[in-house]
Parts: C-alpha cells; structure tokens; sequence
C-alpha cells in the first residue's frame, strides 16, 4: 500500500479497495462485498440508512 509523502492519506488501488470493500460488507452485514454491491445497485438492501450499511456503502467508490 503506498503514502502519499504530502499528507500522509494511503492511496488504493482497485484492488485494494475492492479488498477493503469486501472486508467490511462481510463484517457489518455478513455479505461479500460483491454481493453487497449487486444488492445496492438493485435497490434490494433493507433499511439502507443503517449505520451498518452506510459505513460500506461510503466505501463503494473504492471497490464498488
């Protein structure tokens, strides 16, 4: 995973966001973060603004 040497932010790359994405769809929702994205593309996730499924869903521009 490489820095950025100006302020210190980790740069991804979309392999690892994809990583990090499944990573935390699978521990706050117990899903892949595949599925997780073909769910929220779909509309199919229940009660989208559980804090649980937005601390993923912020994460979809990295892997989604």
């Amino acid at each position: 995973m490489k820095r950025s040497s100006k302020n210190g932010f980790k740069i991804l790359s979309r392999e690892e966001g994809e990583k990090l994405l499944d990573q935390q769809a699978r521990r706050y929702l117990r899903m892949s973060g595949k599925e997780f994205v073909r769910r929220w593309k779909a509309k199919k996730i229940k009660n989208p603004d559980r804090p649980e499924v937005m601390r993923v869903a912020f994460l979809l521009p990295f892997g989604g």
